[in-house]
């Protein structure tokens, strides 16, 4: 499989998806306030905020199922009201927070409705749904009746469904852009890891990816930049160094946090700083952070530093000659 050689899609072209003062007000309340943001293709963008902060309200816009009252989205330097039905279903795909489905449809028929936009299902589009499912890690689930999965399986099926609906690359490079709420809500910790793991790989290939996440470290270890609302504003915007700040996070969330240097990868560790008083009484001791080592079999385990089993994080984007991640099929040159 040949690896992707092309040069990165310039950061400040008009190739972007991007709001500008949205503003959204329901009930004299304002869920978004003049918030101005913008998504670049090769970038992961985690939008944080504590619950009611306006961050599924923004990703809902972007989606073209609210419309603001003032501002606007635009996608790809054009209105995203301006764009057809199937010609914005190539470049923008949504993950929400809730996908109720109560038909028993296979797994793999619901990854096929990733297809519709588009006519199919074709037997091409079997076999795109067939290599998203591989991507999400559940190819072995294709025919099993979707209502008889668990959550998260459920969950990765919804995340193949929109990914082979943005699965073929545009002319010329034209960016495309996956939305994704809450992803890993339902997920056990390996597989939001590898969730957020796969958000990178597909960034690298003219795809821009905002995920709203909760998980403070998640998002400092996977994304690029990371934006913090509060009541419908936007707090703060940055790299995650820059953005997730003591400060800024007590601010947006109402929790005092310390802020440390993750052990392996560099990247900010939060750590909330608990009410003594609420905390179990233990022996007054220094502990040093440890985690076991996966060995090889019939080995001893052994401990290492902390971390050391998390499978793939944000600083593997930015130095890939270590590693041997393979891009998806779909991304041969």
């Amino acid at each position: 499989m040949k690896m992707d050689v092309r040069p990165p899609v310039d950061p400040g072209s008009h190739q972007t998806l991007e709001t500008a003062g949205l503003c959204i007000r329901r009930d004299g309340r304002a869920l978004l306030d003049d918030l101005s943001l913008r998504l670049a293709a090769g970038e992961v963008l985690a939008v944080l905020g504590a619950n009611g902060a306006g961050k599924s309200t923004l990703l809902r816009t972007l989606s073209a199922e609210l419309s603001p009252e003032r501002g606007q989205v635009r996608l790809n330097n054009r209105p995203l009201s301006a764009w057809p039905a199937r010609e914005l279903a190539k470049r923008r795909a949504v993950l929400p927070q809730h996908s109720p489905l109560d038909f028993p449809f296979t797994a793999l028929e619901v990854v096929l409705m990733g297809r519709i936009p588009f006519g199919g299902p074709s037997s091409e589009d079997v076999h795109r749904a067939a290599r998203a499912l591989g991507e999400v890690e559940i190819a072995h689930l294709a025919e099993r009746r979707y209502t008889t999965l668990s959550g998260g399986e459920r969950q990765r099926v919804h995340l193949a469904r929109v990914l082979v609906q943005i699965w073929d690359p545009l002319p010329e490079r034209e960016p495309r852009f996956l939305l994704l709420d809450e992803p890993t809500a339902s997920l056990d910790i390996a597989h939001q890891h590898a969730t957020l793991a796969l958000a990178r790989r597909w960034a690298r290939h003219d795809l821009g990816v905002l995920v709203v996440l909760h998980d403070l470290n998640l998002a400092a270890q996977y994304a690029d930049r990371v934006a913090i609302l509060k009541a419908g504003r936007l707090l703060a915007v940055g790299a995650p160094e820059d953005a997730l700040k003591p400060g800024l996070i007590a601010e947006a969330f109402g929790l005092p946090v310390q802020i440390l240097a993750h052990p392996e990868l560099g990247c900010p560790l939060i750590v909330p700083l608990a009410d003594r008083s609420s905390a179990p009484r233990r022996p007054a001791q220094r502990v040093q952070a440890r985690s076991w080592r996966a060995q090889p079999p019939g080995t001893a385990s052994t401990r290492g530093t902390a971390s050391a089993s998390i499978p793939s994080a944000r600083s593997s984007h930015h130095s890939t000659a270590s590693q041997t991640t393979q891009a998806p099929d779909h991304l041969e040159l």
